[in-house]
């Protein structure tokens, strides 16, 4: 089931076809991994119609070296140049682009807000989250060139603190300085991928208001939007692909059948330079379920696939703060906010936690073996469980300590310096404000000086 989600009547020319997909690579915990991602590469590699047809294809999760070697070799004469992305300490953020468009240059910006290093269990900080940036030559002569912002974002675990809800938004904003820069260099940027930010959320507005980007979804749907959590649950599984473009924790996927229809969302992305890029048109893809024996969804993820229409370089528009002033100055705040909130509250309450843990282990730890001489006479065997009790203790009071030195005081300093940033913003908006403020007050004077001379004369 492939739903035409919308199509416009565009000179298709100098249009692209691009393809974000989340493929669930988690090896040991995805199920049947292996096959899924080898369907997936033949799926890509021999499109079944000119929808599946695509010029690039930017993959998340995308962890296991020999999936990605399979996924090469397979794609390699459809789609020359490939690329897969390295980080973190644990194979990596997952992240690959195959493309039919020449690629000019790429980098890997590494979010240095990202999850706890505590959180071993989940593992975002290990895997090195990031930005891949791909640097396409023009696709046709005279068409500007591309910048693709390939990313997978920190992944909400919960509630409060384990929402990291925190994290996403400062997230949000490195990919917004990055988007700006890229845009002032003559680019036409592109962000995909699996962002874990649904439409209503923080991260979104500071992608849409601060980065100047424009959801392709929205400008195809703008007649009959579906954003808010409460209408896409009123809708039927179907409609939630079809109206509302859903691409993860729908009922239609095998792996989310339990899923309750208020889960279902949209968090996977195209979002695009409009003043540059031109949407054609949009679909929800790899919805059908594998045949026998696997009976099951490519991912727990739909994927996302837009035509653009590329701008060419004499139609170029240079950016410009495409959002006022009032819009900016709320983000700001809001981001402010929401980072002051974590400071206060949650990196006080790891930080406490175990650096007293750290200290009071080495008090045991000492008294342990003072005590160890004691009871060594008694019994051999206590000695053995003094021995083990004081092993244990020595590790993780180690780890905590240096979880605490390390981790939480770098997370914090990380967190101070996007707060920095953000007020030096929120302090230049302010200024603007106030001189538009004044600009206009002499304005009005004027006139009113003018009308009163000319009512005297």
């Amino acid at each position: 089931m492939t739903a035409l989600l919308s199509e416009k009547n565009y000179d298709t020319k100098q249009s692209i076809k691009l393809l974000t997909f989340n493929t669930w690579g988690l090896k040991l915990l995805s199920k049947h991994r292996k096959a899924r991602l080898q369907a997936i590469a033949h799926e890509l590699a021999n499109p079944k119609t000119s929808d599946d047809d695509y010029d690039v294809a930017a993959l998340q999760e995308i962890w296991c070296e020999e999936d990605w070697a399979y996924i090469e070799h397979v794609c390699r004469k459809k789609y020359p140049y490939r690329r897969v992305f390295k980080s973190g300490i644990i194979t990596g953020p997952g992240l690959a682009v195959l493309s039919k468009i020449p690629i000019v240059e790429t980098f890997l910006y590494r979010f240095p807000i990202n999850g706890r290093s505590s959180a071993f269990f989940r593992g975002d900080w290990y895997v090195g989250k990031s930005i891949a940036v791909t640097m396409f030559q023009s696709h046709v002569p005279g068409s500007l060139p591309i910048a693709l912002l390939n990313s997978h974002m920190h992944a909400p675990y919960g509630q409060g603190d384990a929402s990291y809800s925190t994290h996403r938004a400062c997230q949000a904003w490195d990919f917004a300085k990055l988007v700006r820069m890229l845009k002032k260099a003559g680019y036409a940027v592109i962000q995909v991928g699996d962002l874990n930010s649904k439409p209503e959320s923080l991260p979104y507005k500071i992608f849409t208001v601060e980065a100047g980007l424009t959801d392709s979804w929205n400008v195809l749907h703008h007649e009959k939007l579906i954003t808010k959590s409460e209408e896409i649950a009123k809708l039927s599984s179907e409609d939630q692909i079809k109206l509302a473009g859903v691409t993860c924790n729908s009922r239609l996927n095998t792996w989310r059948k339990s899923s309750k229809a208020g889960d279902a969302c949209r968090i996977d992305y195209a979002l695009i330079d409009a003043e540059n890029i031109i949407p054609i048109k949009a679909q929800v893809k790899f919805t059908e379920v594998l045949p026998s024996p696997l009976l099951c969804s490519y991912s727990d993820h739909f994927a996302y696939s837009v035509e653009l229409k590329i701008n060419s370089q004499a139609q170029h528009v240079t950016p410009e703060d495409m959002h006022n002033l009032k819009e900016r100055e709320g983000v700001y705040k809001a981001l402010i906010a929401e980072i002051k909130h974590y400071r206060r509250v949650t990196i006080p309450f790891q930080a406490i936690w175990r650096k007293v843990y750290f200290f009071i282990s080495v008090i045991i730890v000492i008294g342990m073996h003072v005590g160890i001489v004691f009871v060594a006479d008694v019994a051999g065997w206590i000695s053995v469980i003094f021995l083990l009790i004081t092993t244990i203790l020595i590790v993780s009071g180690l780890l905590n300590g240096m979880i605490w030195y390390f981790g939480v005081r770098s997370e914090s300093r990380a967190l101070q310096e996007v707060q920095m940033e953000v007020e030096d913003a929120y302090t230049y908006i302010q200024d603007l404000t106030m001189e538009k403020t004044r600009r206009s007050s002499q304005s009005h004077r004027k006139e009113s000086s003018d009308i009163h001379v000319q009512e005297l004369q």
